[in-house]
């Protein structure tokens, strides 16, 4: 089962990795463009963005996998730990084994020499009565008293006889059973030894799985690292872009001061001098479902909520519109609104469903110029909000409370 685990993983992470090649763009395929072509810069702008979030969401996949694999092989090499401690105790129990069959083979040894000594005797004495013969049994009777006394002589000589036998039986009887403790220490050692020929096995095929495993949870790793990587340039030339369309907007402003001046008028008549007192582009809802800068270089504020989508959007003050995208993908931002509220002031409306101005018209603080929607590169219904000084973009929220 770890074996068909692991393949699992090789094939996973090589589909993955084959994956995230193919559909990774190439660093610089977007090509660079005059700093004077806001429409252009705003294309690339968004396609950098869409790249940040798919490879954002690549990143995303890859570290759960690294996750999960960096979870299997811990749990390999936990068993691979389990299983070098039951074969550091099987060793321990064939040290323990061998020192007891020396112990007894000690024992059979001693018993052997005792059998051996008494047996020599035995022998001798055997011997010696077998040269007496009957003149030893002449001397017995000589030497007796009476009958009576003859007789238990001669079955004291035959009772010495019997116990030297009795003795080496004795000896050889101890001798095997000490053999039979031998055998069955032995046996058990073999045992053990399989068993450790067993565990030994299954450590060598574990240890094959973790370095398997291993290899690939380094390969995502490696994976993870460059996917960063690509992630990090990308965010780099965003940022690069987001420099050339605050340029613009200040070369912009450099090439029309009657907009950054009090008093600057439309061309379809009245006056507008920004102040930079701002209203709240939707009122009634309040909620921010994306902040400044929120960790990519978002450049204003998501105003959404239940029930947003189509709900008045309003100037943030009074002004004239530079910009209305009424179609299309608008650089990402749908349809939207740029509005010039003079002295270097502008704002801009992003996503919205129905824009109600024309570019070149003025607007008053308050008045309705669309409706909030979910075109360009939006994940929702909400309003993107920006607020621009000399076309540099600044936290909407230092305006408000």
């Amino acid at each position: 089962m770890a074996g068909n685990r692991s393949r699992r993983w090789k094939v996973t992470a090589a589909a993955f990795l084959a994956a995230v090649i193919a559909i990774m763009p190439a660093a610089g395929q977007i090509p660079r463009v005059a700093a004077s072509d806001l429409s252009a810069l705003q294309q690339q702008q968004a396609e950098l963005k869409r790249q940040q979030e798919e490879t954002a969401a690549e990143l995303a996949a890859l570290k759960e996998d690294q996750a999960r694999q960096q979870e299997y092989v811990n749990t390999l090499q936990s068993q691979m730990d389990n299983l070098m401690g039951q074969i550091d105790n099987l060793n321990a129990q064939i040290s323990d084994l061998d020192a007891q069959i020396v112990q007894k083979e000690g024992e059979i040894a001693e018993k052997q020499a005792s059998i051996d000594a008494d047996f020599e005797l035995l022998k001798d004495r055997l011997h010696a009565m077998y040269l007496a013969g009957e003149a030893s049994t002449l001397q017995i009777l000589l030497g007796s008293e009476n009958v009576a006394d003859f007789m238990e002589k001669t079955q004291f000589m035959q009772t010495i006889t019997e116990h030297d036998t009795n003795l080496i039986n004795g000896l050889k009887v101890e001798m095997a059973e000490i053999q039979d403790e031998k055998d069955e220490i032995e046996a058990d050692k073999k045992q053990v030894a399989a068993n450790k020929e067993e565990l030994d096995a299954k450590s060598q095929e574990l240890s094959a799985l973790v370095e398997e495993n291993e290899a690939a949870l380094a390969r995502l790793t490696a994976s993870v690292t460059d996917v960063n990587s690509r992630n990090n340039e990308l965010a780099r030339e965003r940022e690069a872009v987001d420099d050339e369309i605050d340029a613009w907007y200040r070369d912009y402003y450099a090439r029309n001061p009657q907009q950054s001046s009090s008093g600057g008028s439309s061309g379809s008549g009245g006056s507008y001098t920004g102040t930079g007192n701002f209203t709240w582009p939707v009122p009634g809802y309040t909620k921010l479902t994306s902040y400044w800068g929120d960790g990519r270089n978002h450049k204003g504020i998501d105003i959404a909520g239940s029930g947003i989508y189509g709900k008045p959007i309003v100037a943030a003050d009074s002004g004239k519109v530079i910009k209305a995208v009424h179609s299309g993908w608008g650089g990402g931002y749908g349809l939207c609104v740029y509005l010039d509220h003079g002295n270097g002031y502008s704002t801009r409306y992003g996503h919205m469903s129905k824009v109600l101005v024309n570019t070149g018209d003025t607007v008053e603080k308050g008045q309705v110029i669309g409706y909030v929607g979910n075109t360009g590169d939006s994940s929702g219904p909400h309003l993107h909000f920006e607020i621009r000084i000399d076309g540099v973009a600044k936290n909407p929220m230092n305006w408000f409370s």
